[in-house]
C-alpha cells in the first residue's frame, strides 16, 4: 500500500533511476516465477515449501547491491525511511483512518467522472482540515496541470487553468512524484504566485501529493490552508496520500469507463450503418430480378393498349382492359415488396401481431428473382420447398425485421449452393414456441465457422461481403427473446431452427376485398398534385361520388386557393418541387383546424407520424377509385 510506501518508491525518491529499479524488478519476478509453488501440492508439505521459496528469494534491495547500483549504506538508509513512516502510520488515529476509508468506498462506487472529480475535491478537504484545495490533471501531450476541479475563494476564475510543467510547487510534484509539506507558501522559492494574482486569495500553507495510478502519475491533488490556520503536518501527508491513491484509480476506473461506453456506442452505430449496407446490398441483389419482373409488366401492358386501339368488338376491349389492370396491380405489388424489405427500424419500431406463415410466403417471393430467374439463367438450379403449418402461427414482433431475417436466411442457403440444390422451409409448434427451420443441402460448415458465423464481420464468402447477413439476423431474434439453433456437417448441408413465442390472441385477417362505397353528403374538396394526369385522375374519381373540386398542381397555388375558398376537405401529394405536402398541411390547418386532410403519395411513411401532423387518411400510390371513395367516405364519417 501507498501509506507503507514500498521500498522502491523510496529508493526512487532517494535518486535511484527508474530503469535501475525496473530492471530490478524484472529480475526479482523471473525468480519468483522460478520458485513458483507446485501447482499440486500436499497439504503437510505446503508450509515447508512456501517458506523455501521465501528464503531462498532474494529482495529488491539485495538485487540491486548485486547489480552494483546501490551501497549497502543507501540500502540501510532507505529501509530506516520505509521504518520511519510506517511509525507515523501507526500513529494515525483509527477515526481518521475509518473516515478515508468510508469516503474513498463512495469515491469508488461512482463511474461518472465529473461527479467522481467533484467527489474527490469535497472529501480532500474534509480528510486534512482544509480551506481550499485543487486537482489537477497532467496534460501527457503538453507536460502541463489543468487546474481540473479547483475549489475554495474564486475557484470559478481558476478552472482549466494550465499550469506550465515545472511551475509552483503543484509542478515540483509532478515532476518528482512525491509529496511536497509547505508550512510558508510565502517563503518557499517553488511559489508560483500567478494563481494567487488571478485568484484573490492568500496561500499560507500548502500539501500537495501526486496522483499516480499504476504507478503512471495522472496528476496532483493540492489542498489549500488549514481551517484552523495551522500548518499541515505529516499525518495530514499520510492521510491525502492514501486518499489520492484510492482517488487516481476512481479516476481512471471512470475514464476506462467512459472510454469503452463511447467505444461500444460507436460501435452499435458502425454496426447499424453496416447493417443498413447489407440490407441495401440484398436489395441490390434482387434489383435485376425485380427489373426484370417490371418489364415483364410493360410488355404485357404496352403490347395490350397497342391491341386495344385496333379491336372493334367492345367485349374483347373489355377483356384486353381487364389484363392491362391485372399487370398494373401486379407491377404495384411488386413496388410493396421493395417497400417493405427497405423498412427502417426506426419508421417500424413498435411489436404487433405477426403471422410468421405470412412472412415466409412474402421472403420467398421477395427472393424469388434470385435463387431462381437469376441463377436459372447461369444454368443453376435451386429449387425452394415450404412446409408450413396449416394453423395460424401468430407472434408478437417487428414484421420488417423479421422478414429481413427470413431472407437473410435464404440467401444465406443460396450461398451455399454453388451448384444448385434444395432449400426446405418448415413452420411448426414446439411446446410454447413458433418454429421456423430453414435447411439446405449445400457444403454445410465446419465446427469453427458454426461457433463464430453470428461474429459480426465474420465471413467465408470473400470481400463482397460484409460478414453482417448471420450477426444482423442474430440481433433481430434476440430482440424478439427468440433462440437460434444450427444443425451442420461439413459436405451435409445447414439447418438454422428459429424459436420464437406464439402470441396467446388471436387477431383478425384483414380483408383484401375493396369494401362497399356508402354515400356521404357532397363537399367541397380541394385537391393539389404537381403530376396533372394524378390530380385530374383523383377530380374525376371525387366528382363521381358527387363532390365538388378543384385542382391545383403546385402547392404554392393550393395554398392562395385554400385561403380564398371554403373547403371541408384538403387532398395533396407529398412529394411537390416547390413546397412539400407537409408545408401545405401546416398551413392548411392553421387557417381552418376542422378541415378533414388526405394524402396521396408513393411514399411509404408511417401512419402515426401522419397523424400527429393532421393527417386523417393516406393512399398509396397506385391506388384504384374505390380506395379514394371509401378513405374520403370513412374520414367524413369519422367526423360526423
Amino acid at each position: 500500500m501507498l501509506l507503507k510506501k514500498l521500498l522502491g518508491e523510496i529508493l526512487a525518491d532517494m535518486g535511484f533511476t527508474k530503469q535501475h529499479l525496473a530492471k530490478a524488478l524484472k529480475i526479482q519476478r523471473k525468480i519468483c516465477r522460478d520458485k513458483a509453488l507446485p501447482e499440486r501440492l500436499q497439504r503437510n508439505k505446503l508450509i515447508s515449501e512456501a517458506r523455501l521459496a521465501t528464503d531462498t528469494t532474494p529482495m529488491l534491495g539485495q538485487i540491486l547491491i548485486d547489480m552494483g547500483v546501490a551501497t549497502k549504506e543507501q540500502l540501510d538508509q532507505a529501509i530506516k525511511k520505509q521504518e520511519k513512516m510506517i511509525e507515523v502510520y501507526k500513529l494515525l488515529k483509527s477515526e481518521k483512518l475509518g473516515a478515508v476509508a468510508e469516503e474513498c468506498s463512495i469515491i469508488n462506487s461512482n463511474l461518472n467522472i465529473a461527479e467522481v472529480l467533484e467527489s474527490i475535491m469535497k472529501y480532500a478537504n474534509k480528510v486534512t482540515n482544509s480551506v481550499a484545495s485543487t486537482l489537477m490533471l497532467l496534460d501527457e501531450e503538453t507536460g502541463e496541470l489543468v487546474l481540473s476541479v479547483p475549489t475554495g475563494p474564486k475557484s470559478d476564475e481558476l478552472t482549466d487553468y494550465r499550469l506550465p510543467p515545472g511551475k509552483g510547487i503543484a509542478g515540483w510534484v509532478a515532476a518528482n512524484e512525491q509529496h511536497a509539506l509547505v508550512p510558508d507558501a510565502r517563503k518557499d522559492s517553488r511559489s508560483y504566485g500567478k494563481v494567487d494574482e488571478i485568484s484573490g486569495f492568500e496561500t499560507k500553507s500548502i500539501l500537495c501529493v501526486p496522483l499516480k495510478a499504476k504507478s503512471k502519475l495522472i496528476g496532483v491533488l493540492e489542498v489549500i490552508n488549514k481551517a484552523d490556520d495551522t500548518s499541515f503536518t505529516e499525518e495530514d501527508a499520510m492521510l491525502l496520500n492514501i486518499f489520492a491513491n484510492q482517488a487516481a484509480i476512481a479516476i481512471e476506473n471512470a475514464r476506462f469507463y467512459g472510454e469503452l461506453k463511447e467505444k461500444t456506442e460507436e460501435e452499435k452505430k458502425l454496426l447499424k450503418k453496416f447493417a443498413e449496407s447489407e440490407k441495401l446490398r440484398a436489395l441490390g441483389l434482387m434489383a435485376s430480378g425485380m427489373a426484370h419482373d417490371f418489364n415483364n409488366m410493360l410488355t404485357i401492358m404496352l403490347g395490350t393498349i397497342e391491341l386495344i386501339e385496333i379491336e372493334k368488338d367492345k367485349d374483347v376491349i373489355l377483356k384486353k382492359m381487364h389484363v392491362i389492370k391485372k399487370a398494373a396491380i401486379d407491377s404495384a405489388h411488386i413496388i410493396k415488396k421493395i417497400q417493405k424489405f427497405t423498412k427502417t427500424e426506426e419508421e417500424d419500431i413498435q411489436f404487433k401481431p405477426v403471422e410468421i406463415n405470412d412472412l415466409v410466403r412474402e421472403s420467398i417471393e421477395i427472393t424469388t428473382p434470385i435463387w431462381k430467374d437469376d441463377l436459372q439463367a447461369e444454368g443453376i438450379s435451386i429449387e425452394i420447398v415450404d412446409t408450413l403449418l396449416e394453423e395460424e402461427l401468430i407472434i408478437n414482433g417487428n414484421d420488417s425485421d423479421l422478414r429481413e431475417a427470413i431472407i437473410n436466411l435464404i440467401f444465406n442457403s443460396v450461398d451455399a449452393m454453388p451448384e444448385g440444390g434444395k432449400i426446405n422451409i418448415a413452420t411448426y409448434m414446439k411446446g410454447e414456441n413458433v418454429c421456423l427451420e430453414i435447411s439446405d443441402n449445400g457444403v454445410g460448415m465446419t465446427e469453427e465457422t458454426k461457433n463464430r458465423i453470428f461474429d459480426p464481420f465474420f465471413t467465408t464468402k470473400g470481400v463482397s461481403h460484409s460478414g453482417l447477413g448471420m450477426s444482423v439476423l442474430y440481433g433481430i431474434i434476440k430482440r424478439h427473446n427468440g433462440v437460434v439453433e444450427i444443425k451442420t456437417e461439413p459436405g451435409e448441408g445447414t439447418s438454422f431452427i428459429i424459436g420464437l413465442s406464439k402470441r396467446r390472441e388471436m387477431i383478425e385477417k384483414r380483408d383484401e376485398k375493396v369494401l362497399p362505397v356508402v354515400e356521404v353528403e357532397k363537399a367541397k374538396v380541394l385537391v393539389i398534385d404537381d403530376k396533372p394526369e394524378i390530380a385530374m385522375l383523383l377530380s374525376d374519381i371525387l366528382s363521381s361520388q358527387g363532390h365538388q373540386t378543384h385542382v391545383f398542381n403546385s402547392g404554392k397555388d393550393g395554398i392562395e386557393a385554400f385561403k380564398k375558398g371554403d373547403y371541408d376537405m384538403l387532398v395533396t401529394d407529398l412529394g411537390m418541387p416547390d413546397i412539400s405536402g407537409w408545408e401545405v398541411i401546416s398551413v392548411a390547418k392553421q387557417i381552418n383546424p376542422r378541415v378533414l386532410i388526405g394524402m396521396v403519395t408513393g411514399w411509404d411513411i408511417a401512419v402515426d407520424e401522419a397523424k400527429q401532423k393532421g393527417v386523417d387518411f393516406i393512399i398509396h400510390k397506385p391506388f384504384r377509385p374505390n380506395q379514394i371513395k371509401q378513405a374520403v367516405t370513412n374520414a367524413f364519417k369519422s367526423k360526423a
